[in-house]
């Protein structure tokens, strides 16, 4: 969340908190104007759901990341380890066409598009079922290629196409939560501008008016949101 919006909401935090201290309560709670006491309670009800709002958009996508890079190790580790034994079948079948297909390095697999690396490991599943219904699949069993190994690789691959547009898609939600966040918050502000209104009807007393000011000062928008700034360079010394 961009800086202008946590300092907002935090300038709303601060003005909800002073008027709810005991010695300011006793001036404003079920007291005339009673529309006052209403306005509160929407305001600080306001306050609590664009907080909610404001978590969704901060939402962290790092868990869809993390998911992404898991799975795409574990298809790359599967579908790389078959693929050298059908390369190595190929070769011994004089069959360079299908091994040219499948010889990669591991590091050659890992730099592969998403959409390549799923075709590629899709790829391997075809060719190893074909290997597989062919007649010297008993053979190839003794390379590693077998059924078993076939399915993990699916699997692993097939894993891996789920989470594929994971970050994007949260990225995506994310964006168009960002774009709602200025109105949200002028809706929030609104509530409090009438607040602002109402208050300063309890400026009759010391008391009361002592309440008016101190709220009227919460309501300022600190910039407290951008954290500690370097120090400036030392002056040069004049020449």
């Amino acid at each position: 969340m961009r800086d202008e919006f946590t300092n907002r909401l935090g300038m709303f935090d601060t003005s909800l908190v002073n008027l709810n201290k005991p010695e300011h309560k006793l001036i404003w709670e079920n007291q005339p104007p009673l529309v006052f006491t209403q306005k509160v309670t929407a305001a600080a009800t306001a306050v609590t759901d664009l907080r909610a709002f404001c978590r969704k958009q901060e939402t962290d996508i790092t868990g869809a990341a993390v998911d992404k890079h898991r799975e795409e190790r574990e298809a790359i580790e599967t579908a790389h380890a078959l693929a050298r034994a059908l390369v190595t079948w190929f070769r011994d079948q004089n069959d360079e066409t299908n091994a040219a297909k499948l010889d990669l390095s591991q590091s050659r697999w890992r730099a592969l598009r998403d959409q390549q690396l799923l075709e590629k490991g899709r790829l391997v599943k075809q060719l190893a079922d074909g290997v597989l219904a062919g007649p010297n699949a008993a053979q190839a069993l003794t390379y590693g290629i077998t059924a078993t190994a076939a399915t993990a690789v699916n699997k692993e691959v097939e894993e891996y196409a789920a989470v594929i547009s994971a970050p994007q898609a949260d990225i995506a939600d994310r964006k168009a939560t960002t774009g709602q966040l200025r109105a949200q918050f002028n809706a929030v502000e609104a509530k409090f501008a009438v607040l602002d209104d109402l208050i300063l009807q309890y400026g009759t007393t010391p008391a009361g008016r002592s309440m008016v000011l101190a709220y009227q000062a919460a309501r300022t928008v600190l910039d407290l949101g951008a954290g500690p700034q370097p120090p400036p360079p030392p002056t040069p010394p004049p020449t």
